[in-house]
């Protein structure tokens, strides 16, 4: 019984392509490598020339397979294969015609011989019952293209920002432009109706980047590309070059001529910073109560940060920060002198932005707020006797720093801090400047 409705199977067509006829690769002596890069189709001699694939040892013929569905038990297909034009869809001419064996109606391939060239065809597979008879219902006709095969060859990736095959995700320059030299390396797939084309993509163990723009191709010789890809893309491993040409052929996979490594060119970094504070307190009128204010102008802070994990979606570090502030107050009667310190372990989460020229920190910490020397001074040089005391406190805040080269940078903080003391609660902000230099 037959079945109602039969179609070429154009998947399965498109990926023939693979065997393609104008596939044209380097022979033994390699002196046919201009030629594998640029065929007319116009020349006779060179369409000839294309029905063969020239490997690195002999000559071996290249078949273009064609597959359909099967229709059931029949007497045979009779398969017509019409050229078409490209720009109207007319039929041009029939190239091929062939009705199948029994072999063939069993495994619904064949393959044409000879080879047909690059361009748009229109088959029909006319199903004939076991009786001789034509099937019209279920014969079928549909439009395929067969594209220009090229094998590509990768033979260098370098990164031309400074010549080389590494990409350092720390240098301040980055732009993602990846140079590609080599054989039959065509402009990407624009649209449908592309026949010659080669897609490009970097490849690792985890993961696969498609470039995002083409900055430049050498069209007279395709032998060179550059394409950009973007940063954020990036993870710190080894990246491969693969190149594939419209009908499947691709590069060498693996080869270490279309490596690309990208890593940092530090592991660990190291921020000193110093700069000047004002404490601010929120809460708790202490502060307000013996000396007048809520801000204490006279202090400093000075941090040193130890990053020693970096991945491409940020850097994770410790480091210790110390601020001082010189209490002083001049009231009625009396005048009050001291000394605040905070010193607090900080885990930090650096994100780079803007080619990493800014990176924006937030961290956490905990540690000491230290009271030290606190002394009511009165007239007749009466004082009172020295307060020393510290407690445990808690630190949250936000840094953002801008590197004016790779080392030295500007910092702007704004922290939160809260000392747990049996006597009060006091908590207030710490706004911040410094300049810092990165070892």
């Amino acid at each position: 019984m037959l079945s109602k409705r039969l179609r070429t199977d154009i998947f399965s067509i498109l990926f023939s392509c693979f065997a393609l006829t104008c596939l044209h690769a380097q022979d033994a002596a390699d002196v046919s490598q201009d030629n594998a890069e640029s065929i007319d189709l116009s020349s006779e001699e060179e369409s000839d020339e294309i029905n063969t694939w020239k490997s690195n040892s002999e000559t071996n013929k290249i078949s273009q397979p064609f597959a359909w569905e099967s229709a059931g038990d029949v007497l045979k297909y009779e398969i017509i294969i019409y050229s078409l034009d490209e720009n109207t869809g007319r039929v041009l001419e029939e190239v091929y015609r062939h009705e199948t064996t029994e072999e063939e109606n069993e495994t619904c391939i064949i393959y044409f011989d000879p080879n047909l060239p690059p361009g748009l065809y229109r088959s029909r597979i006319n199903v004939y019952n076991i009786l001789g008879g034509l099937e019209e219902d279920v014969s079928t006709t549909d439009d395929f293209y067969i594209r220009q095969a090229y094998k590509p060859e990768v033979r260098g990736v370098s990164y031309p920002l400074f010549m080389r095959s590494i990409i350092y995700l720390d240098d301040l320059d980055n732009n993602g432009i990846v140079e590609v030299e080599g054989r039959n390396l065509f402009s990407p797939k624009e649209n449908e109706e592309d026949l010659v084309f080669t897609d490009y993509t970097l490849r690792s163990n985890r993961k696969t980047i498609h470039p995002k723009s083409i900055i430049s191709h050498d069209d007279k010789n395709n032998r060179k590309i550059t394409l950009q890809f973007a940063m954020k893309d990036f993870a710190v491993e080894d990246y491969y070059m693969f190149a594939q040409d419209a009908s499947g052929l691709h590069s060498e996979e693996g080869s270490e001529a279309a490596k690309l490594t990208v890593k940092f060119k530090k592991w660990l970094d190291i921020d000193v910073e110093a700069g000047y504070t004002v404490p601010i307190v929120l809460h708790d009128d202490t502060y307000k109560k013996y000396l007048d204010t809520r801000a204490i102008p006279l202090g400093g802070q000075a941090r040193v940060t130890v990053v020693p994990l970096k991945y491409v979606w940020g850097y994770l570090g410790a480091g210790l920060r110390l601020n001082y502030s010189r209490l002083t107050a001049l009231m009625d009667g009396y005048s009050v002198t001291g000394n605040m310190m905070n010193m607090h372990l900080l885990f930090c989460f650096q994100k780079p932005v803007m080619r990493r020229r800014i990176f924006l920190e937030p961290h956490i910490g905990a540690g000491l707020t230290v009271f030290s020397d606190i002394k009511f001074h009165f007239p007749h040089d009466i004082e009172s006797p020295p307060l020393d005391t510290y407690c445990f406190s808690l630190d949250a805040g936000f840094t953002a720093q801008y590197y004016f080269n790779k080392r030295l940078y500007v910092e702007a903080s704004l922290d939160y801090t809260l000392a747990l003391n049996s006597d009060m609660m006091l908590g207030g902000i710490s706004p911040s400047v410094g300049v810092g230099w990165q070892f």
